[in-house]
């Protein structure tokens, strides 16, 4: 929306400076044909332009249809030893299970005494002698 804004304040800036040049363009009515121009040097002819060519290169890969076997030299006169994995094997000793009979339980239904404890309530007259004091008002 700012962009709009802008653009149409630009071109009605343009619009309406154009409209004041044509107004106030006054012609010279023949003035200029009557001055000497000789004293007006001209100097587009003296330009002298440098033209500097500079080239630079690019690399550009170029696939090779014959592989190049590059081969580094190392800096070390000796071997490095170089740490690997070698497989070695280990024997197993592996345990022969054999199965034996054992012995396991069986029911066998065999009664037996079981004692319970019951309490048993027998109401029995108990003897008590309970004294009663008389009070005198």
């Amino acid at each position: 929306m700012k962009v709009f804004i802008v653009l149409s304040v630009a071109v009605a800036l343009v619009a309406g400076a154009a409209i004041d040049s044509e107004s106030k363009k006054i012609e010279k009515r023949g003035l200029y044909e009557l001055e000497d121009h000789d004293d007006i040097v001209d100097f587009d002819d003296h330009h002298v332009g440098k033209e500097v060519t500079i080239t630079k290169k690019v690399p550009v890969y170029i696939e090779k249809k014959v592989p190049v076997y590059i081969e580094k030299k190392v800096h070390v006169d000796r071997p490095v030893y170089v740490p690997y994995k070698v497989p070695v094997e280990v024997p197993v000793v592996h345990k022969e299970y054999v199965e034996v009979p054992k012995p396991y339980a069986v029911h066998v239904a065999k009664p037996y005494p079981v004692v319970v404890k019951k309490h048993i309530y027998v109401e029995k007259p108990v003897g008590l002698s309970v004294h009663i004091k008389h009070r005198k008002h």
